[in-house]
């Protein structure tokens, strides 16, 4: 079976008109080939992240990347560069992914790149998801626990997290000494969450204003 075409519409975005399925294998081919390891295969969500190794992380450098089906007989493909626990400061992370993108076009024979996983969100054989994208939040874990521990008694955590509600009252009872309290814990619980852990609970779902994220 051969490769599925796939041409650039930007830097970091991509599109086929080939099977779902066929573009998912191979772009998890591609990915592997360039040294990846598989860290999350959610093709009900539309979602395959890699991570390489960086500094002394051997997972410390990843690449998401998020299909999308904006009309019928299309996917489209959009790629993120992160770091687990730090800054893109100087674009790195972003080259990857963009590296990556380059060679996405290219043949590769997915068969002989078969998806070995390391993953914390379950493969699904559901279709890719039709209308809208599962977009990654870009928070992060660094900034979130800084936040916390720095600015968590006016609910700055909060404010970036998404709770605006929660950061409010957190503000309004900054005087009391209960929202210090509180985040003391907060701190101490996003120190101990994974980066999938994390990325679950602040990246890859909706957070509303009054919603309490543990």
């Amino acid at each position: 079976m051969g490769s599925p075409t796939i041409t650039k519409l930007s830097d970091l975005v991509l599109r086929s008109h080939a099977d779902y399925e066929a573009v998912f294998e191979h772009v998890a081919a591609h990915l592997q080939a360039e040294g990846g390891t598989i860290k999350v295969v959610d093709r009900a969500k539309g979602m395959l992240e890699a991570s390489w190794k960086y500094g002394i992380n051997p997972f410390g450098l990843r690449v998401t990347v998020h299909f999308t089906s904006p009309e019928e007989g299309i996917v489209e493909l959009s790629l993120t560069g992160s770091f687990v626990d730090a800054i893109d400061t100087w674009g790195t992370a972003k080259k990857k992914a963009k590296a990556i993108a380059e060679v996405l076009p290219l043949p590769i024979d997915a068969a002989a790149w078969p998806i070995r996983e390391q993953a914390s969100v379950p493969a699904s054989t559901q279709p890719a998801p039709a209308g809208g994208t599962v977009h990654h939040r870009g928070k992060r874990k660094v900034l979130m626990a800084l936040l916390v521990f720095f600015g968590g008694g006016i609910g700055l955590h909060k404010f970036y997290a998404g709770n605006w509600g929660w950061g409010l009252i957190y503000l309004a009872a900054c005087t009391t000494g209960i929202p210090v309290l509180l985040s003391l814990v907060e701190f101490i619980k996003v120190l101990c969450l994974s980066q999938e852990e994390f990325d679950k609970r602040y990246n890859y779902q909706a957070v509303r204003a009054f919603q309490w994220v543990w």
